[in-house]
């Protein structure tokens, strides 16, 4: 991740959440801005309790959710994805600008998943602070590993390869453009080109002259971003499933944020 890439996004998860709830009485669509980092305090608007408040009253047949967030708690991000997928509107996901970490877990929840040209996908393991002695990190780090297999679970049903090369993406912290989340199954159509700012990424530094494949993610999109390139602009079909019921648990002292 580049020094500029990641004072950005600790500065935006200092920053404090703006979230709008759109719809109008007669109106069949409803938009949903989540912008700012999710948090688990209500007051903050982005926690699961928020977003079932905003979410309980409307009638919409669909609802666009508008994502530019760099995460924050992990719980929360799972258990809002849960709501939106037990909504019975058609859920339009737009990454405005990018969905990190848990806003990347929201983003799944998406019927339809939107990326205009110029915006990101980050995905990752989950992460914590912890203070103790050793029994309280080994715990910490059995109960992370579990938290990482509901995460993952997020992802799973979206993306097209095996399930080691997700682990390996979630393993190395992976940034993907609009275009590389499509070629993996994890969103379903780029759009054009939104005005955010530019974010400087490591592979343009000119010092720096990249292998072959530069890592599994490199590997991966050889192996699955040419199938992709004829759908890209393609919304893709989803067959409605039930979503999966995710116990959110009260782990001591992991009330999470994704740590950047």
């Amino acid at each position: 991740m580049s020094k500029e890439l990641k004072e950005q996004l600790i500065n935006m998860m200092t920053k404090k959440s703006d979230v709008r709830f759109e719809a109008n009485t007669d109106s069949k669509e409803a938009r949903l801005y989540i912008y700012g980092p999710i948090s688990s305090w209500s007051w903050s608007g982005t926690s699961a309790k928020s977003m079932q408040q905003q979410l309980t009253n409307t009638k919409a047949d669909v609802i666009h959710v508008h994502i530019n967030s760099p995460g924050g708690s992990a719980f929360d991000g799972v258990a809002i994805g849960t709501l939106l997928k037990n909504h019975k509107a058609k859920i339009v996901v737009h990454v405005d600008g990018f969905a990190a970490s848990a806003a990347s877990v929201i983003a799944m929840a998406g019927d339809e998943i939107i990326m205009p040209e110029n915006t990101m996908l980050m995905i990752h393991r989950a992460s914590t602070i912890e203070w103790g002695n050793a029994a309280a990190f080994e715990k910490t780090a059995r109960d992370l590993r579990k938290i990482d297999t509901a995460l993952a679970a997020s992802y799973k049903k979206r993306f097209i390869g095996e399930d080691g090369e997700l682990e390996q993406l979630l393993d190395d912290e992976t940034w993907l453009t609009a275009e590389e989340a499509v070629a993996f199954g994890l969103a379903d159509t780029v759009s054009d080109e939104i005005e955010i700012p530019e974010l400087e990424d490591e592979a343009d530094n000119p010092e720096e002259q990249p292998d072959e494949y530069e890592n599994s993610k490199e590997k991966l999109l050889a192996k699955y971003g040419m199938a992709a390139q004829t759908n890209k602009n393609k919304p893709k079909e989803t067959n409605a499933e039930p979503a999966e019921e995710i116990s959110v648990q009260n782990v001591a002292s992991l009330f999470l944020k994704l740590k950047l």
